[in-house]
């Protein structure tokens, strides 16, 4: 196989294959190109070559040409790859071998490669992780979900395990970074090493001595006060390494206590609280979000260990049209000092499906956040009184996550169960 530079003799390939549905449906809109953009696309293509010494290719295997591939510049440590096969050469595993070619070429240009691919094309994450890349994120472009993969060089330097929290799937659950041992880091430092992970959260780990440990959390963006699904990888990943049994974290929240056994983890949040959310505050959050109309129950700010604001849904439908103004909420909620919005929609007594948005950590959403889901549990047991209830978050992401939730604790804490795996 072999990656020719591209040149104006190829603008054919890119003609006949952008106006092949099979080609574009995971594409931009979904729609085949018109010639006007594919002329557009072509000449940016000979620009970027000229300005940053690679780009895209043409890919020829046994002198028949087969795809496409590109290397394209995210900025000075970070390289995008992407690639298109013919489909009359589908089912030969070329796609594979080319995100192998592309992510080493990358990575001998840039310290850091990340590739995107639409959430529906599940194939195309499967061959990105084969490649080695895992996912760090997602986000709505042009208003499809497009799951991001990142590798980079170095990425394990600092201790950094990876592991899925709240499911038994690494390509389920909310992926958070744990760092075992963050003796000697600083601030600056444990931001860094969360920002080159790329995962909403990374948690960092100071020994006490016996079961009892410091914790710190990390988004790409900040530190965090708490963090449920990171709390309940590195309880998973410390039971592994010492056994099942309590363990006792010290966060910037107060005191979490875990019960650890067989690759699952419950964490006793602190003591929860919510209180009604201003008329403003609502209405400059349903302008963010562009709903126009939410659910009767009432909207709170809750906080278990962290704040974040409770918005009910009037149903699935429209929980799974989520597509907000990032900007204009991640403002909005770094000026009322919330970690995540908490979308849900009630299907039965002991089932709730949710979202929660979270553009102040630099992502578009979390797959399964148990600090909202405390709040959340903290919220319920205030109106209705004690509950017990499995929140079902990620599935319009494509990556599932169960969690349970017990809000029937006098003390006002809850507790929140999950299972966590090791991402290979």
């Amino acid at each position: 196989m072999e990656l020719v530079r591209w040149g104006d003799e190829h603008f054919e390939h890119m003609l006949r294959w952008a106006t092949d549905p099979r080609m574009t449906r995971y594409v931009g809109n979904g729609k085949p190109w018109a010639p006007e953009y594919v002329a557009e696309r072509h000449e940016q293509a000979l620009q970027h070559w000229n300005e940053h010494g690679f780009g895209l290719h043409l890919v020829i295997e046994d002198g028949v040409v087969v795809g496409l591939a590109q290397l394209a510049h995210r900025g000075p440590d970070e390289i995008e790859i992407g690639y298109w096969v013919d489909p009359e050469h589908w089912g030969r595993g070329l796609a594979s071998r080319i995100a192998c070619e592309l992510r080493d070429r990358a990575l001998s240009l840039r310290p850091r490669v990340f590739a995107g691919h639409d959430a529906e094309n599940i194939a195309s994450g499967r061959v990105l992780e084969k490649a080695g890349l895992r996912y760090v994120t997602s986000k709505y472009i042009f208003g499809r979900l497009q799951h991001g993969y990142a590798l980079g060089v170095g990425m394990t330097d600092q201790g950094v395990l990876r592991y899925s929290a709240f499911t038994k799937d690494p390509a389920g659950g909310n992926p958070a970074g744990v760092v075992l041992d963050a003796t000697g880091l600083s601030d600056d430092e444990m931001l860094v090493i969360a920002a080159k992970v790329g995962y909403s959260e990374t948690a960092f780990v100071l020994p006490r001595g016996g079961r009892e440990f410091d914790v710190r959390y990390f988004s790409p963006k900040a530190e965090v006060p708490f963090c449920g699904h990171a709390t309940i990888a590195t309880s998973v990943a410390l039971a592994e390494r010492i056994g099942d049994g309590p363990l006792t974290f010290h966060t910037p929240a107060g005191e979490i206590t875990i019960e650890t056994a067989a690759g699952t983890a419950t964490l006793t949040s602190v003591p929860t609280s919510t209180s009604e959310a201003s008329p403003e505050l609502v209405q400059q959050a349903l302008e963010a979000l562009r709903y126009k109309e939410i659910g009767d129950a009432p909207v709170h700010v809750g906080f278990g260990g962290a704040r974040h604001l409770l918005i009910g849904l009037k149903d699935r439908e429209q929980l799974a049209q989520l597509d907000y103004d990032f900007d204009a909420l991640r403002d909005l909620m770094l000026a009322h000092d919330l970690t995540t919005v908490h979308l849900w929609w009630r299907e039965s007594a002991d089932l709730v499906h949710a979202r929660d948005p979270f553009p102040v950590g630099g992502v578009v959403e979390d797959a399964a956040t148990g600090a909202a889901a405390a709040a959340f549990g903290g919220y319920l047991r205030d109106l209705e009184g004690p509950q017990r209830f499995v929140i079902s978050q990620g599935e319009d992401m494509g990556r599932p996550s169960r969690l349970e939730v017990d809000a029937t604790s006098e003390d006002r804490r809850v507790r929140v169960t999950g299972a966590a795996v090791v991402i290979p």
